[in-house]
């Protein structure tokens, strides 16, 4: 590690990066450029996540092997990295020597030139967002030591930004284009159709620094094997397939549909892989859910988009109208908006507006 100053000087550095209002994949490239001033880095991968599932849904790497991506995503997270990963955020645990991960992670590091390391859980509020693998080359314990310090005073400002990236990748999302796009993996996960529109959508949704010659990104990849493998455990409760949102490097969200085709004839089965753009309804309700409403605060953060006074809202929700402003304030607090016209505008105006138009009684649950 450097000296403090240096060290002062890339913590800041990279905390600024992380309140800069940057997409996600930007504030990860800056971030990795910034930190290797402090410590030098052999390699990296800096995955986001899917909050509601904890599934990989995109990786910015640097001169990270494609044969370790995919060696990561098909064999290390879907089981043991995905189980490390949800009980350290449960711990609240943030930073890990690779050492203290399940064994198959420092064996594959070793494997590809990377003795040391460590692993950062980027989670609050029990979702996670991100993870952060810092990969070396080799040094002392005592250094490594003081590096993982390092990186555990970074993990709240770098888990801040990837959230308020993901805020702004919906907000900033223009018209939706409702065309579906499909792709068919076979047997041996080989590609054996892909539709014209789902063409750009892989593109945008390609991983940055992993190269895969056959064009699947390493999210799909992740959903493809977690099925597979629940299929072959013979479960009666295995799923069949999985629901994912992932974010493209152009900050538009989608809706991944990952499920398992009938067996044919030798017990095979295909992979069908549906991709759409989120609809406005989608975005206003992921914006909610972002930004850490809770359902009661969602459901009168709707209401107040559409234009119902506090006494309607009481008595649609049955509850009196003061425990009604109690979440209303809430909501604002947790968004940073002024009173109830700040909130509409900064939640509902470009992205809920369809959903407005519903009948009252589709619209609140109780």
């Amino acid at each position: 590690m450097g000296g403090g100053t240096v060290h002062e000087s890339v913590f800041m550095g990279i905390r600024r990066v992380c309140y800069a209002g940057l997409d996600s994949v930007t504030l990860r490239q800056r971030a990795a450029e910034r930190l290797a001033a402090a410590m030098p880095i052999a390699a990296y991968a800096f995955a986001t996540t899917d909050p509601d599932t904890a599934l990989l849904n995109h990786m910015v790497s640097e001169r990270m092997p494609s044969t370790m991506a995919r060696h990561f995503v098909e064999h290390l997270y879907p089981s043991e990295g995905a189980l490390f990963a949800t009980r350290a955020m449960r711990q609240r645990r943030t930073v890990f020597p690779v050492d203290e991960l399940p064994p198959v992670f420092p064996t594959c590091m070793r494997d590809h030139g990377y003795p040391t390391g460590t692993h950062m859980v980027l989670a609050d509020g029990g979702r996670m967002w991100g993870m952060w693998c810092v990969m070396r080359e080799g040094t002392n314990a005592n250094v490594l030591r003081r590096e993982r310090a390092f990186l555990a005073r970074l993990v709240p400002h770098l888990t801040r930004g990837l959230r308020h990236a993901a805020l702004l990748d919906v907000a900033a999302e223009g018209g939706v284009d409702a065309a579906v796009g499909v792709l068919v993996l076979d047997a041996v996960g080989r590609v054996a159709l892909r539709t014209a529109p789902v063409l750009p959508m892989l593109d945008d949704l390609a991983d940055v620094g992993v190269d895969l010659t056959d064009g699947v990104p390493l999210c799909i990849v992740n959903c493809t094997l977690k099925l597979r493998r629940a299929a072959a455990s013979q479960q009666p409760d295995a799923p069949g397939d999985i629901a994912l949102r992932a974010r493209g490097r152009s900050g538009r969200w989608y809706q991944l549909h990952v499920a398992l085709a009938e067996p044919d004839t030798d017990g095979r089965n295909s992979v069908i892989v549906t991709v759409r753009l989120l609809e406005p309804r989608e975005r206003g309700a992921l914006l909610t859910e972002l930004y850490g409403l809770s359902p009661r605060e969602r459901e009168v953060a709707a209401a107040c988009a559409r234009g119902e006074t506090t006494k309607e809202i009481a008595a649609t929700l049955g509850v009196s109208p003061h425990t009604v402003k109690e979440h209303l304030d809430r909501a604002c607090e947790k968004i940073g908006a002024r009173g109830r016209k700040a909130l509409v505008a900064r939640l509902f105006v470009d992205a809920y507006l369809p959903k407005l138009a519903e009948p009252r009684g589709q619209r609140l649950g109780a």
